[in-house]
């Protein structure tokens, strides 16, 4: 859909295009940081912890949260050096509850990489064969679980009032309210840049981000180039955060010669990690065709929702799904039809576990807000809805083995 309210940044970044070489690492530039590591004793159930052997055995030595682990230098303090004796020495982890980490073989967060989310209880696991022996980037913070029902607003009074707990907005300049947490978002290829990855590291209120807005649509983020595509989109995975692909338009999420398709077949080739996917959908070709009451309407609608997003699932099996914008179509002006379709898709995506994320995007013909920001019908209705947690378990990728603490 539509949203230009993004602050997009005209320098641009080339980046070398980064298959399963692995880079060449820089002379320590960072010196005075030192390994930021506990080696000896006193270990701690809330660090990290990595090991040079399988389960965990020693040698090991424990990492602090909000750091980067790397080479790399962004001049930013939060950047400290892998310790030397375990850079490219990595065998096993322990992630501790409420944490979640990014494994990456290039020095940068590129390459080769996996991201685990610890919700339910700590994970202790050997690092899949393809990242044995070949880490030398390290992200590793606390992570929020929140509800999946969010918002989609460019107003904070609107956030506010519709009160879900997480929040985005087509930008990366937002800042977070208590009990609600923002998600940033690139928006274009513009964004991609290591500003932007400075200070994005450096914010403690963010775990997530969103990749491009329809950059099929020649009125939105507008990138043909899919080399262009995934060399921007690999910027932003030196942040070290839960990494969505890019949200295009619905009908460019699957099928030969799709967008989605395409980026995600070369995403692959060229080892960019993609967490989830974000998705938008509007019922588009079915403006027209309702039924005889607005709930046969409603029930119609919902049903090829669930179809579409069944079939994102079998398309992309290995990646959760985000519906960041939905609604029954913009054209329908019906507020029952809005407020039942609502009821369905809510109640169903929270007992889907591959949904993971959701956020109703309210078209002008029924708005969430009055102009004094108070709650419209529609609005009070979507803000009544109940909602499950974001993450059902833990995220731990298939070619890992997990083994008893």
């Amino acid at each position: 859909m539509k949203m230009y309210h993004v602050k997009i940044c005209v320098m641009v970044l080339l980046i070398p295009m980064l298959a399963c070489k692995k880079n060449v690492k820089p002379p320590d530039n960072n010196p005075g940081n030192g390994n930021g590591g506990n080696p000896t004793g006193n270990f701690s159930a809330f660090r990290l912890t990595i090991s040079k052997a399988e389960k965990v055995g020693d040698p090991k030595i424990q990492l602090y949260p909000d750091t980067v682990y790397s080479s790399y230098n962004l001049g930013s303090g939060l950047f400290k050096a892998l310790p030397a004796e375990y850079d490219d020495k990595i065998v096993s982890f322990r992630l501790p509850k409420g944490f979640m980490a990014v494994f990456a073989a290039n020095y940068d967060g590129t390459g080769e990489s996996v991201c685990y989310v610890a919700i339910d209880s700590a994970i202790n696991a050997n690092l899949p064969a393809r990242l044995r022996n070949s880490i030398s980037y390290i992200r590793y913070r606390a992570i929020n679980n929140p509800d999946k029902k969010g918002t989609a607003s460019t107003n904070d009074t609107t956030v506010n009032a519709l009160g879900g707990q997480w929040f985005y907005g087509w930008s990366l300049n937002r800042s977070s309210f208590t009990g609600q947490q923002f998600v940033p978002m690139t928006w274009g290829k513009g964004s991609c840049t290591d500003e932007n990855v400075k200070t994005l590291v450096e914010r403690s209120d963010v775990d997530h981000l969103l990749s491009f807005n329809e950059p099929d649509n020649s009125s939105q983020s507008n990138i043909s180039n899919m080399d262009t595509a995934t060399s921007r989109y690999k910027v932003m995975q030196k942040t070290g955060l839960r990494l969505g692909a890019p949200a295009t338009t619905q009908n460019q999420v699957f099928g030969s010669g799709k967008w989605l398709t395409d980026f995600m077949n070369l995403a692959q080739i060229k080892n960019c990690r993609v967490d989830f996917i974000p998705i938008h959908w509007y019922d588009w070709g079915n403006q027209t065709n309702n039924q005889s009451t607005d709930s046969l309407t409603a029930v119609a609608i919902f049903n090829r929702f669930v179809t579409y997003v069944q079939n994102v699932h079998l398309n992309y099996p290995k990646q959760t799904i985000w519906v960041t914008e939905f609604n029954a179509n913009p054209n329908r002006t019906s507020v029952p039809v809005h407020k039942y379709f609502m009821k369905l898709s809510t109640e169903w995506m929270n007992n889907t576990a591959y949904v993971e994320r959701y956020s109703y995007f309210f078209p002008n013909s029924v708005p969430a807000v009055n102009a004094d920001f108070t709650l419209t019908e529609a609005g009070t209705y979507w803000k009544s809805l109940a909602s499950a947690k974001s993450f059902s378990g833990n995220i731990v990728s298939d070619d890992t083995v997990v083994v008893p603490e």
